[in-house]
């Protein structure tokens, strides 16, 4: 968790495989991750599947396509805001963020580790089985996500300097 919050910023290419058990095909994305300190982060989807997601402080603005933005308050929604605090919480090493909303194991070492977040609320839990996300260092590389109802999804992060 030290290395994770060394890092001041970050910014990645990803790759996301989501499979859907209403679909016969998983849904492929490419696009690119932004984080900066204390509470930004950003990820935006490219065509055909264009998405922009970003989120400052307590606030979530969503915009599909080239339509406008929807604004959420993190506060109003707490699922939303664990979802959220999953990803905010390992990239800035915030252990005890992430307590907040996960059971935390983490497992390796410095040269390879994995991180288990297994949600402690049950408003959570009632969404997200389980979040793992592996890395090296200060590097997080893939995130995998299933939710409750088995649905699932499969992110591999490629740094870039």
């Amino acid at each position: 968790m030290q290395a994770l919050a060394s890092v001041p910023a970050r910014r990645a290419q990803f790759v996301e495989m989501k499979s859907i058990a209403a679909l016969s095909q998983p849904i492929n994305t490419t696009g690119t991750l932004v984080y900066r300190r204390p509470s930004y982060f950003a990820k935006i989807t490219a065509p055909p599947h264009a998405e922009q997601l970003v989120v400052d402080g307590d606030r979530l603005w969503l915009a599909e396509g080239d339509q406008a933005s929807h604004v959420i308050a993190l506060d109003s929604k707490p699922q939303m805001r664990a979802l959220v605090d999953a990803i905010r919480g390992t990239l800035s090493g915030d252990l005890t963020l992430l307590r907040q909303w996960y059971q935390v194991a983490m497992t390796g070492q410095l040269s390879a580790w994995r991180l288990t977040l297994t949600p402690s609320d049950p408003s959570v839990a009632s969404l997200i089985r389980f979040i793992v996300i592996d890395g090296t260092g200060a590097t997080p590389h893939t995130i995998r996500t299933v939710q409750a109802n088995g649905d699932e999804s499969r992110m591999t992060i490629n740094p870039q300097p």
